[in-house]
């Protein structure tokens, strides 16, 4: 099972690698963005091809490195029992995997808003220059202006569902946490049992020793009760 941990660990760090560098080439879509009114409409298409593309690569690798993290979480919980599983540095591991996965999740949904809401502004002044050199082109600014309040209705929505989506991934580690102690908890109380079962069945001959002598304290008390009354009788 060590090995099968190793294998993942280094799957991890591989695909954290790619989505580093992938945030890097998500990021350059908007340095690259000179912010004047002389904006080309081809420009901005093939930039908002590329955006598309970036975004599901990201989203791909993001959702894959979830399920490493899920992996190595089963590998290690299955394990906990094994000396290297209940190696203290194994749960430092884990956690400091999921907390690079959220890291990235928070920093993927932030640029991937502040590179949309640029593109979309280049779109509207790219769209703005050619009706002024079109005057047939009507209302077309006007537009997409209500289109980019939309959109900043749906991604307020986005950033809403995603801080709802972070709670629940804590919620899901904690309970996650909590499964692996009980499970190591359990796994030692049994074997603390089948190590002492001596101990248990000597506290069990001493139980039945102390009821028997209550017994027989009760039952002389007993007869001494009832020699003094047939006495004081008599």
């Amino acid at each position: 099972m060590s090995e099968t941990w190793e294998a993942l660990r280094k799957k991890a760090r591989s695909t954290e690698n790619s989505i580093d560098v992938k945030l890097v080439s998500l990021n350059k879509l908007t340095a690259s963005s000179h912010g004047g009114f002389d904006i080309d409409e081809k420009t901005v298409s093939s930039r908002q091809t590329s955006f598309r593309t970036v975004t599901t690569e990201i989203e791909g690798l993001i959702e894959q490195l979830t399920n490493i993290n899920d992996d190595m979480n089963d590998v290690a919980g299955a394990q906990s029992s094994a000396s290297w599983a209940s190696n203290p540095a194994i749960q430092h591991t884990l956690r400091r995997h999921r907390e690079i996965l959220r890291d990235y999740g928070s920093e993927y949904r932030r640029a991937r808003d502040n590179v949309d809401q640029v593109l979309q502004r280049e779109l509207l002044l790219s769209s703005s220059n050619n009706e002024s050199r079109n005057p047939a082109v009507n209302n077309r600014a006007r537009g997409y202006d209500m289109y980019l309040k939309e959109n900043d209705h749906i991604n307020a929505c986005d950033r809403l569902l995603d801080e709802q989506i972070e709670m629940a991934m804590s919620t899901k580690e904690n309970v996650a946490r909590q499964g692996i102690n009980l499970r190591g908890i359990s796994n030692r109380l049994h074997y603390i049992t089948k190590k002492y079962s001596a101990i248990n069945n000597l506290m069990q001959k001493i139980k039945t020793k102390k009821q028997k002598n209550t017994m027989i304290l009760a039952g002389v008390i007993s007869a001494c009760l009832i020699f003094t009354i047939f006495w004081i009788i008599n």
